[in-house]
């Protein structure tokens, strides 16, 4: 047994449970105090480390449009009351990803599949509260990840990035806010149209996978082709660019793409 087969992950199919455990994370959401945007109330969500932790603020910024996400809330990962994540667009989360996947390609796929183990629920603590809880062997996995990754962050970009274990929890956490906000239904969950059920949690987040995935294939084919310019495949970044503004920054690869991609760790 090898250590990547820890987080060897088959392709998950939604079923009842999650679906059920959506529920219960939504249902503790609306029950969030929840106070004003100038001074919005803190739900602290999970200590990462003894000086950081995942906290949603309430209420979020999309409560004040003009047809308003009502129960809308703003994810963070920081300490001291000092968010580390204000400002992380997908742009940003993106560009992170990016960056690791010119820094190290393995690596790069390794990450993802974490975040699709996390979009799935697969590495929470499914009793009571429900948590990102990643098992001990696998916290000890991204560890790793991580103490690699913060040298190729200043090797090759010139900066320090957030640590992977807290990227990963922000991303939990705006995956959560997004269920809170597409599904609600006169105060209550709501998932009755099994048409839109993966819109909210999974259809963002398996887009925060997507998207540096077709935007890696374009900067391989650069790479791979420098000194070729005629052969650069400009169409593979104008195919993503094309999907984005169709789909207004919602980016889905089927199962059996993701599963082609991140290969061998993510298997049929």
């Amino acid at each position: 047994m090898t250590e990547d087969s820890i987080i060897k992950t088959r392709l998950f199919r939604s079923d009842s449970d999650f679906i059920h455990r959506r529920s219960i994370r939504i249902a503790e959401a609306i029950a969030f105090k929840s106070g004003t945007i100038a001074d919005p109330v803190k739900t602290v969500i999970s200590t990462i480390s003894q000086k950081k932790e995942s906290y949603f603020l309430k209420p979020g910024k999309e409560t004040q449009r003009a047809t308003p996400n009502i129960h809308d809330m703003f994810p963070n990962v920081g300490s001291n009351n000092k968010s580390e994540t204000d400002g992380f667009t997908f742009e940003v989360i993106w560009e992170y990803l990016i960056k690791i996947s010119i820094i190290n390609q393995l690596t790069f796929k390794k990450v993802l599949v974490l975040l699709y183990r996390l979009c799935f629920l697969l590495d929470h603590n499914l009793r009571g509260e429900i948590r990102y809880h990643p098992s001990p062997e696998i916290l000890d996995y991204i560890s790793k990840m991580d103490f690699a990754l913060k040298d190729g962050f200043k090797d090759k970009f010139k900066k320090n990035e957030i640590e992977l274990l807290e990227f990963l929890h922000f991303i939990d956490l705006l995956g959560w806010n997004e269920d809170v906000k597409y599904h609600i239904k006169n105060g209550q969950p709501d998932f009755e149209d099994r048409t839109k059920r993966n819109v909210g949690r999974t259809n963002t987040i398996i887009s925060v996978i997507s998207v540096p995935l077709m935007i890696n294939d374009f900067l391989a084919n650069i790479i791979e082709n420098v000194n070729y310019i005629e052969r650069i495949n400009v169409r593979l970044i104008l195919s993503t660019m094309q999907k984005l503004s169709k789909s207004r920054g919602i980016c889905v690869l089927s199962g059996v793409a993701l599963q082609r991609y991140l290969e061998p760790y993510l298997e049929k």
